[in-house]
């Protein structure tokens, strides 16, 4: 090489050790150059303060779609390139392997994608077991690794963990539903000078034992860390703010990744400006503590963990919930062997074009039952699929009358208190595979609530009507994926959970008394249970 080139390339390292130098104070500026991304001011403003501010651990409580998990990915990809290797380790926890794996490894590997476009590489690798590896010349190091561990295990999994230089980074997603043996262990590594801790989350979880609003609500913290919120009206979809001034297509690709106008708007029509959804999804505020929620974040985060392939060859079972308000949607969910995903959902119709809608999947999956509200307009779309001739199949079509007695009353008021049972035990028991990016699902799984029958002292949930009048519509696809999932074993005999040809359904006289409205007719295949 003459000494031009040796001058040009001395050149360039000078101006790469220049960049890094400005990289490792300004998060911005990396992400600028490197990924070719920019965000809007008040995210600019919270990320500057949790990465180089003077407090080391900061909470981030946020409405739904403001890119605060988009802008996590970004800072472990920051922390993980800007310092020399093995300088920095960055630990990712989440109340769930899907949201990290799904979400934050996910826009990582995007990540990696972007800095190549423009003329970088990120070091290392990402593993498939939420790792990111640097080869060494004394063997790999971590950059960074994804761990959710089990209950009661935090803080050993977490222990020795640090960052040999103390610039050890902890990244929490969805940190209202983590356990406090998570924040105690995060605590446990925060030790170095160069430390911190961020936490961002959706306020979904009010009740008083939750770790993540303690940190926002108990005065001991103070001084003691960063507290931002983020409303959808911080977004530059309500404040016009343009990210991109230079560049009009991708400032649009970013508008369109964030909650909508007419995303919020809906929301305040349909829930109002007091409904605890309203506050949590939009304001990013804590809504007042009911108390009484049913599914817990573990039954959620465990389905959420759960993974079962998709097998064809396994029968599947079809849940329908049907409108019964001009805002609510009629919903199927398909079950096939714990796998229960949304198959299909459509705005209130007539009572034949959703039993055409519905018999249309049937003919193209073959689900063994069909599972359908009992009363009100499911009873109608029961009558077609079960008895018309254009809708006849090789299938059993169940009417679900929540009302009618339970196997054991002593346990559950109703059987719409035992098929919610049902689901929760199942789903505590990693028998369930919901989708993490079903986000309907779980906002109407968070707000189902129950109290206890009076005398009996049985499980009761919350009745549809008074659903419909505290959080503005019908838990539409709370109750598809009830009806897919629920265990109907003691009215069928099957403790696998599907019909045979032949089976006869039947009830004690006790429970065909108490049944409203039961039918002699119905205690055949297609009846309703």
């Amino acid at each position: 090489m003459n000494l031009l080139g040796v001058a040009e390339e001395a050149r360039a390292q000078f101006k790469s050790a220049q960049l890094r130098n400005l990289y490792r104070t300004d998060f911005q500026a990396w992400k600028a150059d490197v990924l070719g991304l920019r965000t809007y001011d008040y995210m600019e403003e919270i990320w500057n303060e949790a990465l180089f501010g003077d407090r080391n651990r900061t909470f981030i409580k946020s409405a739904n779609g403001t890119s605060k998990s988009f802008e996590m990915a970004a800072a472990v990809s920051w922390a993980g390139s800007v310092f020399e290797p093995g300088e920095a380790l960055s630990i990712v926890s989440a109340p769930s392997i899907g949201q990290i794996d799904k979400v934050i490894w996910t826009y990582m590997k995007s990540f990696r994608v972007m800095a190549e476009k423009n003329g970088h590489s990120l070091p290392g690798w990402l593993t498939e077991t939420l790792g990111w590896k640097y080869a060494a010349p004394n063997g790999n190091i971590d950059l960074a690794y994804g761990r959710k561990p089990a209950p009661g295990q935090e803080v050993a999994v977490f222990q020795g963990t640090r960052s040999q230089f103390g610039r050890t980074f902890v990244f929490v997603d969805e940190a209202g539903g983590v356990s406090r043996g998570l924040f105690t262990a995060a605590e446990a590594v925060l030790t170095g000078a160069h430390a911190r801790g961020i936490f961002c989350g959706n306020p979904d979880d009010p009740s008083p034992t939750n770790e993540f609003k303690k940190y926002f609500e108990d005065a001991r913290f103070d001084n003691e860390v960063n507290r931002f919120t983020i409303s959808f009206y911080d977004l530059p979809t309500h404040t016009g703010e343009v990210v991109y001034p230079d560049d009009p297509e991708m400032n649009q690709r970013m508008m369109d990744s964030l909650t909508s106008s007419e995303w919020a708007e809906h929301k305040k029509r349909v829930w109002g400006e007091n409904d605890p959804r309203y506050l949590s999804k939009v304001l990013g505020q804590f809504p007042p503590d009911g108390g009484w929620g049913f599914f817990s974040a573990h039954d959620i985060n465990t389905s959420y963990d759960t993974e079962i392939e998709e097998n064809l060859d396994t029968p599947c079972v079809f849940g329908v919930d049907l409108a019964r308000m001009g805002m609510d949607e009629s919903v199927l969910y398909v079950n096939r062997g714990g796998r229960v995903r949304l198959l299909d959902a459509w705005g209130k119709t007539d009572l034949y074009t959703s039993s055409q809608k519905i018999f249309q999947h049937a003919q193209r999956l073959k689900p063994s039952e069909i599972r359908i509200d009992g009363t009100g307009l499911g009873a109608g779309v029961w009558d077609n699929l079960a008895y018309a001739p254009e809708f006849e199949g090789p299938w059993e079509v169940i009417g679900i009358e929540g009302s009618s007695s339970p196997p054991d009353v002593t346990k559950h008021a109703n059987k719409r208190a035992y098929v919610y049972d049902s689901v929760k035990e199942q789903m505590a028991e990693g028998l369930i595979d919901l989708d993490v990016e079903d986000e309907d699902l779980k906002d109407q799984l968070d707000l189902i609530t129950f109290r206890y029958h009076k005398t009996r002292g049985s499980l009761v949930i919350t009745p549809k009507d008074e659903m419909e009048t505290e959080v503005g519509g019908s838990p539409d696809r709370a109750d598809a994926f009830v009806y897919a999932a629920c265990d109907l074993s003691p009215w069928t005999g099957n403790s696998l959970n599907q019909l045979t040809p032949g089976t006869k359904v039947s009830a004690t006289p006790e429970q065909m008394i108490e049944d409203v409205g039961f039918e002699m007719n119905w205690l055949d295949l297609g009846g309703a249970f």
